[in-house]
């Protein structure tokens, strides 16, 4: 195999590894939501990793089922400010800590202004 041909199959595979329709933007460390699930009678604390206009990673506890319809609550960087986000679980899944990883596409998608407010 050619040098040229090894990288156009690395490139292809990095391009089907990151389909995201959006930009993903990091949040700071120790932000903090509240997951609220129609299965759970209480709330759940979440670890926000990243945000972008349509999905949202988190860090949970506990597992959700891809599929689930879920509330996230967190509040605004300046903590002036509450969102209330309804989102569909995409993936969750068990990292090497027993924590787990979800991954959410938000039902209705962000402004750039409220992106802005919560990073």
């Amino acid at each position: 195999m050619s040098q040229t041909s090894a990288a156009q199959g690395t490139a292809k595979s990095i391009a089907l590894m990151n389909r995201r329709a959006t930009i993903r933007y990091q949040c700071a460390p120790a932000t903090v939501g509240r997951v609220f699930s129609a299965d759970d009678q209480e709330f759940q604390r979440a670890w926000i990793l990243d945000l972008s206009l349509k999905g949202i990673g988190m860090q949970l506890l506990r597992p959700l089922e891809p599929g689930q319809m879920i509330a996230v609550a967190i509040k605004s960087n300046d903590g002036k400010k509450t969102f209330d986000l309804s989102a569909h679980v995409m993936h969750c899944h068990v990292n090497q800590q027993g924590e787990c990883n979800v991954g959410c596409e938000l039902t209705i998608p962000l402004t750039p202004d409220e992106l802005d407010q919560l990073l």
